[in-house]
């Protein structure tokens, strides 16, 4: 079952709701597990959904807060002289986000793959 949970986080990081329900297998399972070095893996996975879930919140957040405000002074820039003026707070915020998104991304990714790699030796994760 463990395999099947770090495979929807993997499936997660193309489609959300694969890496929700890992979460929840994870939650449900964990107690089983709680014993053995399994529970370790558990524990893992639940902690890299609700940091990566944070991570990607604020991210969001943080691209809203910075690029919506001025992308609607461009609006009504562009009605009102039919030319497009790029605000540099616009392209930064963009930039900055999807910088933030891709190294959550990359972190989520390398702990699947450490996990992965402890499980397949049959040790714990820190």
């Amino acid at each position: 079952m463990l395999g099947i949970t770090y495979g929807l986080f993997a499936i997660g990081l193309v489609m959300f709701w694969p890496a929700f329900i890992g979460m929840v297998i994870a939650v449900v399972k964990r107690s089983d597990a709680a014993d053995s070095f399994l529970g370790s893996h558990y524990t893992w996975l639940i902690r890299t959904f609700w940091w990566w879930t944070l991570w990607f919140a604020l991210a969001t957040l943080g691209i809203i807060a910075m690029v919506v405000p001025d992308a609607v002074e461009m609006a009504r820039a562009m009605q009102a002289t039919d030319r497009m003026v790029l605000s540099w707070k616009v392209l930064g915020g963009a930039v900055a986000g999807g910088v933030v998104f891709l190294v959550v991304w990359c972190w989520v990714v390398y702990r699947l793959i450490r996990g992965t790699l402890r499980l397949a030796d049959g040790r714990p994760v820190p």
